[in-house]
């Protein structure tokens, strides 16, 4: 048992359950003799808890590392014997498992109706001792807890109206705090997710260069068009409207840049916060008051100009002139007026509809030919056209007949 223990805590530390077997170290930690622990790991071996994995050697593995360029200052170092525990066939199926093989290589490839009645039952009395030491055990508050590991209490309808007669007037008028968001988390249910990815499948069909790219992926690069209200049918001639002349490589990649650069130039019109704009930091030349290291950097300046004054000129200038090239950047660009675009009155208001008058234009323009149905006429087109050329080519001049004789 002793050392059955060892074993296992030296598996413990391997990523494949193998452990590595001395018998000279594992006698000194046992307090036995290498016999016995031979013996004893023979045992085990008979019993089928444990297999060989690869055979150690003394045979000096440095002298064969470094070849001809072994000296004696390299050492001396053996290898270790590796095995590995397996279960015996007895256990599991004692435990309901189905194995598939023998030996070392066998598998579990499922459980049993017994298995399924043991694992659940096992579950239940992990958590009957889970609630049993939770009612028992009792409150430690001897050290400071952070927040992140106070467990949540439910609401009571107490704390909420005031009938709480012990509440003090600074617990019940502290901020609430803010609720925190899983990083990685884009704030989107499972339901308003699945409701995006239908809402794509119909605009995946009705523009022909994002058919064939991963669905999912469409409806989240699709995602500022969803959240700004949008229908499909909006996004769908939205997106027609940007003559794509090929398929591109990576379709989601593509609608999210081109919904990132049609916002920032002007061009297509979404509420503010929905796409990145391209603004960049403003920059800093660490020498002014704003930063934490102004006074400091100021002094050393001071310092450095009356030490090396030729350096402390030329370092003087070079950050005047970056101080004016980071002042020409900061200034407010010229916008284009309305006069100067290429659509006189082309503003954010005189270009959204409103839903009844989008109504009425689906209702009175030609519905949006799917895929399938626009293939079908372009092939049909296709027929004609070559059978009307056919008919050209093979057309022969005939002479008009003679009259009838009387």
């Amino acid at each position: 048992m002793q050392l059955a223990e060892v074993f296992a805590e030296r598996m413990a530390r391997s990523s494949d359950g193998h452990f590595p077997f001395s018998a000279e170290a594992t006698a000194r930690a046992l307090g036995l003799k290498p016999r016995a622990v031979y013996n004893h790991t023979r045992y085990l071996r008979e019993l089928g808890l444990i297999a060989y994995v690869e055979h150690g050697t003394k045979r000096n593995v440095l002298r064969t590392r470094y070849g001809a360029a072994w000296t004696r200052e390299h050492g001396y170092r053996g290898t270790a014997t590796l095995f590995a525990a397996v279960a015996p066939r007895v256990w599991d199926e004692a435990m309901g498992r189905r194995i598939e093989g023998e030996g070392y290589t066998a598998r579990q490839v499922g459980v049993t109706d017994a298995g399924r009645e043991l694992a659940i039952a096992e579950a239940v009395d992990n958590q009957r001792k889970r609630q049993d030491v939770q009612q028992t055990e009792p409150v430690d508050n001897s050290g400071s807890c952070t927040p992140s590991v106070v467990v949540p209490q439910p609401r009571t309808s107490g704390s909420v109206d005031g009938g709480l007669k012990d509440r003090t007037r600074k617990r019940a008028c502290r901020e609430k705090s803010p609720k925190h968001r899983a990083k990685g988390a884009t704030g989107w249910s499972a339901t308003k997710a699945a409701a995006a990815m239908q809402e794509a499948r119909f605009v995946q069909l009705h523009t022909w260069w994002t058919q064939g790219s991963c669905l999912r992926q469409l409806a989240y690069s699709l995602r500022p068009f969803f959240e700004a209200g949008w229908t499909w049918e909006e996004i769908a001639r939205e997106l027609a409207r940007w003559t794509v002349p090929l398929r591109p490589r990576h379709v989601a990649s593509y609608i999210a840049s081109e919904i990132r650069r049609r916002v920032n130039t002007g061009t297509l019109f979404l509420p503010d916060g929905l796409v990145t704009p391209y603004r960049q930091p403003e920059a800093s030349t660490w020498d002014d008051g704003e930063t934490s290291h102004g006074p400091r950097y100021a002094a050393m300046q001071a310092w450095k100009a009356s030490t090396f004054r030729p350096a402390a000129a030329r370092a003087a200038a070079a950050f005047e002139e970056i101080r004016r090239v980071l002042a020409r950047h900061a200034e407010p660009r010229r916008t284009a007026t309305a006069s100067e675009c290429r659509i006189p009155g082309a503003r954010p208001e005189n270009v959204q509809l409103t839903r009844e008058e989008i109504d009425a234009l689906l209702e009175n323009s030609h519905p949006v030919v799917a895929g399938e149905t626009l293939w079908a006429q372009a092939e049909e087109a296709a027929e004609y056209r070559i059978e009307a050329q056919n008919r050209r080519d093979n057309w022969e001049y005939l002479p008009p007949a003679p009259p009838e004789p009387h």
